[in-house]
């Protein structure tokens, strides 16, 4: 999914003359380019035959460092088997640091990682590093970010949708405060946010969400989890969840690592679930980037239940390929996705990936999934 500018082009605009000046007033700062080309091949059967073919590219302009300000500016464009093309900005921001604090202006990304491959918690809906990719929350708006020492922090999020500061309804707001110890991590945050249905566009209501989440090695073993409460206009719910992961070496001279995550979540008043909260546009906090092959999978995968879980088996091949595995399910109507993934590096700047997904649903028809992307880094 995309950024659009929608009604934050003056914001955009703004940030984008102050990166200039800044270019400008540095007779010798350089502007160098980097990033990526992606083609995205891909097959589904569920009662008929799909296939589509996708292009992706993104762009970053790498500017000089200066004393206090960093910007950073990213472009990203997609152009699908319909001949339709999108041209977005995915980064534009300027941050400006001092001491033990910093504030961020602009179209940004936005993280309140634990450990967990999927963060209900977050500014958003984080995934990271599930299937090998990663998804991060973004917003426009402002984000301060203040150090206590030792690790710990606070940070505090204001969000917007549209460039209307006089209708308070479209802002949004959050705070994490990180607090990690000896051999512990724990945070407690809060967010409210504007929402809507990518469904039901009449939808109009706000979601409320606090709790808190932790993340501790006893011994060898990781562990981690969240309890969080989360609210409607019309309808509330309590969320668990618990996770564990654990490498350990194999083969020849002990050279491969095999990584093993594993996480459950659970909705006690089964009012709310994981698919439904999935499914919600939050105002000002979309995701960065495309939708990815492990989004496709876990969109089907999290189900509208109360419980599901998900694991997720990687074997380092070596220092340029990857191999790994996905399972993810539900009790109550028993509907599982299962995944396998290969990634490799070919040399020159070029990554191949393969893909393939098998889903089951509650009447036992199944969903088949293979695709391709080959990347170029550059």
């Amino acid at each position: 999914m995309f950024f659009k500018l929608k009604n934050n082009h003056k914001l955009l605009l703004t940030l984008f003359l102050l990166i200039a000046f800044l270019l400008a007033a540095d007779k010798t700062a350089a502007v160098e380019l980097g990033g990526k080309l992606e083609l995205e091949s891909s097959m589904f059967y569920l009662d008929s035959l799909e296939l589509s073919l996708n292009a992706r590219s993104e762009v970053e302009f790498f500017f000089a460092d200066y004393s206090n300000f960093e910007p950073r500016f990213v472009v990203q464009t997609a152009l699908d088997d319909s001949g339709e093309a999108e041209l977005e900005i995915k980064y534009l921001y300027l941050r400006h640091r001092r001491d033990n604090k910093n504030l961020t202006i602009g179209r940004q990304p936005v993280s309140w990682s634990y450990g967990a491959l999927i963060n209900l918690l977050d500014y958003g809906l984080g995934i990271d590093d599930l299937a090998s990719e990663s998804r991060q929350a973004g917003i426009d708006g402002f984000r301060y970010h203040y150090s206590l020492g030792r690790g710990r922090s606070l940070q505090l999020v204001t969000s917007f949708s549209k460039l209307n500061i006089d209708d308070w309804e479209e802002l949004g707001y959050g705070a994490r405060l990180r607090l990690p110890g000896a051999g512990y991590d724990f945070s407690i945050q809060a967010s409210y946010q504007p929402i809507s249905d990518s469904e039901n566009d009449n939808l109009d209501d706000n979601l409320f969400r606090a709790g808190m989440s932790y993340k501790r090695d006893i011994k060898d073993l990781g562990t981690y989890g969240s309890l969080g409460y989360f609210s409607l206009e019309d309808q509330d719910d309590i969320m668990l969840q618990f996770g564990i992961d654990y490498s350990w070496l194999v083969g020849d001279l002990r050279r491969r690592q095999v990584l093993l995550q594993a996480e459950y979540y659970r909705f006690l008043r089964d009012n709310l679930s994981a698919a439904y909260l999935t499914g919600l546009e939050i105002g000002g906090a979309e995701e960065l980037g495309r939708d990815s092959t492990a989004a496709e999978g876990l969109l089907a995968a999290l189900f509208d239940n109360r419980d599901f879980f998900l694991l997720d088996l990687s074997v380092q091949l070596d220092h340029f390929s990857k191999l790994g595995f996905i399972l993810m399910g539900e009790s109550e109507d028993r509907r599982t996705l299962l995944g396998s993934y290969y990634t490799s590096e070919l040399g020159g700047g070029f990554e191949i990936r393969f893909d393939g997904n098998l889903a089951k649903d509650e009447a036992d028809d199944y969903l088949y999934g293979i695709s391709s992307t080959l990347s170029y880094y550059f």
